[in-house]
């Protein structure tokens, strides 16, 4: 199981049984907190299926989307290696299942692999640029350009090129585009149904079609 995840790929297989051992499985419904902001780093998070989205309350109460993260993959590593409290949360926007290993366990396996520890920080560095771009977008850019940026980062990280353009593989809701582009439902209801009449996307199964990714892409460069 650890094995499909890509940084415990050159961990030696003692490990990844000792790992295994400490794995506690859990199943959470749509919309469950894993854990809040500020919480104590106690578990190192592993969504085994399902995805769940990083994400903090601003100030007038909207919540932000920072990230959303597709299984199989880690969640909570920063805070862990660091020791400082979760940055934001962690909820589920699907029912998951989800894995766990105590801090504890999971740093004294990480000790005896440097390579590991730069990978992960690596990983979650790259992460946390992601979310910077994302609040800096949402604070810079009009609705339409940030509802674009996003269809794009989206299409980078779960893209498949068709004969007709690039699907998104992985079902987004209106409410869950809206929540990562910093506006309401309803606005990316009406921007979603423009983009679609300009022959921009199209929808396929709750997933997105992006048909012409250059006039996309012009909305915000």
């Amino acid at each position: 199981m650890l094995k499909e995840i890509f940084i415990f790929k050159n961990i030696n297989q003692k490990d990844i049984e000792i790992l295994q051992r400490n794995l506690i499985s859990f199943k959470t419904k749509k919309r469950d907190f894993i854990f809040h902001e500020g919480q104590k780093p106690d578990w190192l998070y592993i969504l085994l299926k399902g995805k769940i989205k990083i994400s903090k309350i601003a100030t007038d109460g909207r919540e932000v989307v920072l990230e959303i993260i597709n299984a199989p993959d880690v969640f909570g590593a920063l805070a862990v290696i660091k020791n400082f409290p979760y940055p934001a949360n962690a909820i589920a926007m699907e029912d998951c299942e989800i894995g766990k290993i105590k801090s504890n366990i999971f740093l004294q396996v990480l000790k005896e692999y440097p390579e590991l520890h730069s990978e992960i920080l690596h990983h979650v560095t790259m992460r946390l640029k992601s979310g910077i771009e994302n609040l800096q977008k949402i604070a810079l850019e009009n609705v339409s350009a940030r509802i674009a940026y996003q269809l794009l980062k989206l299409a980078n990280k779960y893209g498949e090129k068709t004969n007709d353009g690039i699907l998104i593989n992985l079902k987004i809701t209106k409410q869950e585009l809206a929540e990562l582009s910093g506006t309401t439902t309803e606005t990316a209801i009406r921007i979603i149904s423009k983009l679609k009449r300009l022959g921009y996307i199209t929808e396929q199964n709750r997933k997105i079609l992006i048909k012409d990714i250059r006039a996309l892409s012009s909305l915000f460069s």
